[in-house]
């Protein structure tokens, strides 16, 4: 029976790619190179997929077919986006921000108690940028943008749910009480959580250009599997039981999709404000807790966060060099880490907040740093009208909201990509974007491919 699933599900995924891909004819098929990275950073990694299952934790490891699989598609990355004429000098100028910000973290190889292994994962992460700049040198780069990741919903949506019913050994774990997680096709039901609501973002968005664009056509044709895409993400949501993830959902599903007043610079700016405001408040909670607690039991969690503040507690201006950390990535790993899954009996990956692990990483330094590029770029985000930059906030929004329970800053995985590829300075030459028959996009969207155009140079007309 297992099989059988199996098999319908990969003809249904088949088809809903197939609808996909003719949808969109004038992407390249250089564009699966980033869908494939999206596919693994959204599941497992090459080596488990190989190994017929198992978990090797968030995303770290170091398997020789890993390696090889980040030096393809980050190599092919490059090597696409540079022949398209990308000068990656003027990208880096136009993100001084973020690339000071890797810098940083960079540097801190000097104080690392394991400098090689920080210097390869900050590069690693970095060299994100290339697959960035890959999609960016489409021909219709929006197109692209919103191809690569209903092209992972088509996959990882479908798949997920026939792992859940029938494949237990793979997609289900169980935590130190002993209740039952779905995980899907991912490691564990927050990471199956995190592509969900952010997948579901995307294809909001595309359903609302796409039904824009029929309207002008006097059509009224529903984009059907859109629906059915976030449905079942929906309900996997609801399996899961990723409170987190639904939160994000609705924020972010709420601010991707204004329009009139509520779209407006001064909307954004106090919508953005107040929610990059919330990491401040969850570190000042115990402080205010007989006003936090009410909000906090509304959406579904106690004050512990689920046993969090068990991890946090352990965290102190002691724990590391409050200044400037331990180095990337390294707290986990070192025997400090390690003293602290001992103190509380579970074994920690992460501290369970984005904040926290930057603060580890890189000390108050780090977390200004941090916040520093937060604000920039959701300033940014904030005064432009096109409904990619307002996406661009939501998924930035929405960041902000799951890194304080979980952590994605700086770390290769879907929402930090998403965070790069939609927050980042990217220019283009005049003419590199073609005329777009106008039923595939609407104003909004037309506004900002004329201010793609208008743009520094960066990229060779075709």
């Amino acid at each position: 029976m297992a099989n059988t699933a199996l098999l319908v599900t990969i003809i249904f995924i088949l088809w809903l790619l197939k609808r996909e891909v003719r949808r969109r004819p004038s992407l390249s098929p250089s564009l699966w190179i980033p869908t494939f990275f999206m596919l693994i950073q959204g599941s497992r990694p090459v080596s488990d997929w190989l190994a017929g299952g198992g978990y090797d934790g968030p995303r770290t490891s170091n398997n020789p077919i890993d390696q090889l699989f980040f030096l393809v598609v980050y190599g092919g990355g490059l090597i696409i986006a540079s022949r398209r004429g990308v000068n990656w000098g003027k990208v880096f100028v136009s993100n001084l921000p973020l690339v000071l910000l890797y810098v940083y973290f960079l540097s801190g190889v000097t104080w690392s108690d394991d400098p090689m292994g920080s210097a390869v994962r900050i590069v690693k992460d970095f060299a994100m940028i290339f697959i960035v700049g890959q999609i960016y040198s489409e021909k219709e780069p929006l197109q692209a943008i919103r191809a690569v990741f209903i092209r992972s919903a088509c996959v990882l949506f479908p798949l997920s749910i026939t792992f859940n019913h029938y494949f237990p050994n793979f997609s289900r774990e169980y935590n130190p009480n002993g209740g039952m997680l779905l995980s899907g096709v991912t490691g564990q039901k927050n990471s199956l959580g995190e592509i969900i609501f952010l997948f579901s973002i995307f294809i909001l968005w595309d359903y609302l250009e796409l039904s824009q664009a029929k309207r002008r056509k006097g059509f009224r044709i529903v984009c059907w599997d859109h629906l059915l895409l976030v449905g079942i993400g929906i309900f996997l949501l609801i399996q899961s039981q990723s409170k987190t993830a639904l939160i994000c959902l609705s924020i972010g599903a709420a601010m991707a999709l204004r329009k009139g007043i509520f779209a407006k610079t001064p909307v954004s700016v106090t919508a953005y404000g107040a929610i990059l405001s919330t990491p401040f408040l969850l570190f000042c909670s115990r402080e205010f807790a007989d006003v936090i607690e009410p909000v906090i039991n509304a959406l579904g969690r106690d004050m512990t966060f689920t046993g969090r503040t068990n991890i946090w507690d352990h965290i102190t201006l002691e724990t590391v060099n409050p200044w400037i950390g331990v180095g990337y990535w390294n707290f986990w790993q070192g025997p400090r880490g390690k003293a602290i899954s001992v103190a509380i009996n579970w074994s920690i990956p992460t501290a369970h907040c984005g904040y926290l692990d930057i603060y580890l990483d890189g000390g108050i330094l780090g977390l200004s740093a941090l916040f520093i590029v937060l604000a920039v770029y959701g300033w940014r985000l904030s005064h432009s009208k096109s409904r990619f930059r307002i996406v661009g906030l939501a998924v930035l929004s929405t960041a902000v909201i799951y890194n304080l329970s979980e952590s994605s800053f700086l770390r290769i995985g879907p929402l930090w990509f998403a965070v790069m590829l939609t927050m980042v300075e990217f220019p283009l030459r005049k003419k590199v974007v073609k005329p777009v028959e106008p039923a595939l996009l609407d104003k909004s969207e037309e506004n900002w491919m004329r201010e793609l155009n208008e743009e520094r140079e960066c990229l060779p007309a075709r």
